[in-house]
């Protein structure tokens, strides 16, 4: 059994031809356009499952990176601030070598109280420190002021209180990695005496019955404190000097899914540009042998 080929038949295959052709040339000059071999996911459906899983682990990533960029921020004024307690409770025990001389009278110590005083004020001012607005030292109470000083009828510091709480705040940085971000003050402070002593430590100095092995054992006490807020001055440089290992750890990373991302996504314009000049050519080949074939016949003026 034969089979006709009719002129109809031959016009519909050569402008089907044509279309396919056209189309192709499409789709290569939107990826060209785009600059991505994937715009869509019927373009590659494996590829672009890949991709989004990529872009996934890139936004988790990136959010670590951001996680970081905060820590690195809160962990580094916690540090300065700790700092500067530290030096002015240095600046106290150097009165307080001081003020041991036994060959000092009351109104000589009684000088050296008062000064005392005014750097017992300032360690108050600090430990309320508050970074925009959130106080650091004040556990996950972060809107209260950690400190309040009660006050006598001469307006001076006779009893510190502690409002905030004991509680952590830590900040994720990697898969199942947290570190913790803030001392909360109440432990690092008031457990450890610090304003009691200082205050005891005024008032013995002013006190008509000063008593030098009292007043030593109140400086003991003040050194162990001490050494306990230069141990945790310790801690957050080592935290500062972890974040920035970190910082590079995951930059690699980012770079390195940005890079995958990039070869499996990303088009190559140089091998697109041949492609489409090929298509060129066989898009006009095509449109050459329509012409041909697509010749008006008589029905055609007949119509």
């Amino acid at each position: 059994m034969s089979f006709r080929i009719t002129q109809e038949s031959m016009k519909r295959t050569t402008l089907s031809g044509i279309n396919i052709n056209m189309k192709k040339m499409q789709e290569i000059q939107e990826k060209l356009s785009s600059g991505k071999q994937i715009n869509r996911p019927s373009d590659d459906p494996s590829g672009a499952r890949k991709v989004l899983g990529l872009k996934g682990e890139e936004s988790q990533v990136q959010q670590y990176l951001d996680n970081v960029m905060a820590t690195k921020e809160q962990i580094n004024f916690t540090f300065n601030t700790l700092d500067g307690i530290y030096e002015i409770l240095s600046q106290i025990k150097s009165l307080t070598i001081q003020a041991s001389n036994d060959t000092l009278g009351q109104p000589e110590r009684q000088v050296i109280a008062a000064e005392l005083n005014e750097l017992m004020e300032s360690v108050l001012q600090n430990v309320n420190t508050d970074n925009n607005g959130r106080y650091i030292f004040s556990g996950t109470k972060t809107s209260t002021s950690p400190f309040s000083g009660t006050r006598d009828s001469n307006g001076r510091i006779s009893s510190v209180s502690y409002n905030g709480n004991n509680e952590e705040i830590k900040y994720q940085i990697g898969s199942n990695t947290y570190i913790q971000v803030n001392t909360p003050g109440g432990a690092l402070f008031q457990d450890n005496a610090i304003f009691s002593t200082l205050i005891s430590m005024r008032d013995e100095l002013e006190s008509s019955t000063y008593d030098s092995s009292i007043f030593l054992g109140l400086r003991n006490n003040l050194d162990t404190a001490t050494n306990t807020i230069l141990t945790e001055i310790t801690n957050f440089g080592a935290k500062a000097n972890r974040l920035e290992l970190t910082t590079n750890s995951l930059n690699k990373s980012l770079a390195a899914l940005k890079e995958s991302i990039s070869y499996t996504e990303d088009a190559d314009v140089a091998s697109l540009i041949m492609d489409l000049k090929n298509q060129e050519n066989i898009l006009q080949s095509s449109l050459e042998t329509g012409a041909r074939i697509i010749q008006p016949s008589l029905l055609d003026f007949l119509g």
